[in-house]
């Protein structure tokens, strides 16, 4: 009788355990099929953009009036960040394709810079236009490339992430890629995945001549950081302090391992654990980049409480005074920036970006670079009452909320404003009134999406 039991109770119990595990094999099915078909959502909305921008360049380039030139470059402008968004949602192991984001962004800056020129009334002059000639025909190169890797892609049955697969996330320094052949090389491994080969197509990119452009995108990276202090940190100092960010984050008994080193600005020591990359810049033994590639669990927190624990989380860093300013809800995780605030004025320049998983609310990635870069001591007097500052507005703009801040400038400066956020013709917008002098500094749209809140 006992025996009989026994028997019964295990077959039960392995019958549960059987449709247990079923069950969460279908649900890590639904899950990888939903992340799939964000990634080709991605893929081909960012093929679209680099199509069509190659088009508007091509037209500002023919253009003959300033009407039509101000029109085909301002949307080069915007779809040349429409297009670095969605190849930031690509599963590379890097922040997307390195050259062909560094160039998105060369075109960003440059068509910006001068819509801005030919909006005051004035013409190209012979270095502007023979600089925009050349970054279309990079550009040109480029999007053929992409093409070509795009039909490619649609007629292979090709992997999306390499296994055992790893999540789609930041990534801020450049990682080594898979060699391409050139003439009189091997050729290449097939690509298994669509991973492996946006990291073939960047390296035969990277074969390219480089493209110089000395406009605000190359000066935005200052020679020397503002922000770190003035120490210098060893190795075996700078591995304790990795070791105690990992703790603060939420990694039980973390032992890094020195990985290596990085070079530039903010140049230090780099440690690994468990799929865990650690950056420590050797001067001022500040943690700089963090990154976490563990596959993402199912969605647990609401994007409120997923904020909420990173700016727990963020406090807990020593970082104080810091308030968030913009959410992106991506499902499995969310991006959050949030920036420095000094005496009731929000210090936009200094910010810090996050990557936070819907799971745990724990922190996947972190960037604490654009602080360190250009914090510095600023004055913060201004010379315009509120009220004085309120009259430089349109007088149907209404005022929902307002406050100090400091804004970055075309050319990498800075100003000082008044920020009032409020709405005219049914729409919201940000506008920032100068602080000294009551120069109207910069207007930014406010879209709202399921994702969140966007500037344009």
């Amino acid at each position: 009788m006992t025996s009989k039991f026994w028997l019964r109770a295990l077959g039960v119990f392995l019958t549960l355990s059987l449709l247990w595990g079923v069950s969460e094999y279908r649900r890590a099915e639904e899950l990888k099929i939903a992340t799939e078909n964000q990634y080709r959502r991605s893929l081909a909305d960012f093929v679209t953009q680099l199509d069509s921008l190659e088009t508007n360049l091509a037209k500002s380039r023919a253009a003959g009036t300033p009407t039509q030139q101000i029109y085909y470059l301002s949307q080069s402008s915007q779809q040349s960040n429409t297009a670095l968004k969605d190849l930031s949602l690509l599963p590379a192991k890097e922040y997307g394709l390195a050259y062909v984001d560094q160039f998105l962004n060369q075109i960003g800056e440059l068509t910006s810079i001068l819509t801005q020129k030919i909006a005051k009334g004035e013409d190209l002059n012979n270095d502007e236009e023979q600089t925009l000639a050349m970054m279309h025909d990079r550009l040109l190169t480029i999007n053929r490339d992409v093409q070509e890797f795009y039909v490619d892609l649609n007629t292979e049955n090709i992997a999306w992430l390499d296994k055992p697969s790893g999540q789609a996330s930041w990534n801020f320094r450049s990682p080594s890629v898979v060699p391409t052949a050139a003439q009189g090389e091997e050729e290449p491994n097939k690509p298994t995945s669509v991973r492996s080969s946006l990291e073939q197509l960047d390296a035969s990119l990277q074969k390219l001549p480089p493209f110089t452009y000395s406009g605000q995108t190359d000066t935005h990276t200052v020679p020397e950081p503002l922000g770190l202090p003035k120490t210098t940190v060893t190795e075996e100092e700078a591995k304790d302090i990795a070791t105690d960010f990992l703790k603060t984050i939420g990694y039980d008994n973390p032992k890094p391992q020195a990985a290596g080193t990085s070079s530039g600005p903010l140049g230090g020591y780099i440690f690994e654990f468990e799929g865990v990359t650690v950056d420590v810049c050797k001067k001022g033994g500040v943690v700089t980049l963090f990154r976490d590639e563990r596959p993402l669990g199912l969605q647990k927190l609401s994007v409120e409480q997923t904020v909420a624990q990173a700016m727990k989380t963020l406090k807990a860093l020593g970082w104080n005074e810091f308030v968030k300013t913009s959410t992106e809800d991506f499902g499995a995780y969310i991006l959050l920036e949030a920036v420095s605030e000094e005496q009731d004025v929000r210090i936009y320049p200094d910010k810090i970006r996050l990557t936070v998983g819907r799971d745990n609310g724990q922190i996947t990635a972190y960037d604490s670079t654009p602080y360190w870069l250009y914090h510095h001591d600023r004055t913060l007097k201004p010379k315009l009452t509120p009220a004085e500052a309120k009259k430089k507005l349109r007088s149907n703009f209404v005022i929902k909320e307002s406050r100090l801040a400091v804004i970055s400038l075309p050319g990498w400066e800075e100003a000082f404003c008044y920020e009032f956020r409020g709405n005219i013709n049914d729409e919201d917008f940000l506008i920032y009134i100068n602080a000294q002098d009551g120069t109207e500094e910069k207007i930014q749209r406010i879209i709202r999406t399921p994702r969140g809140e966007f500037l344009q």
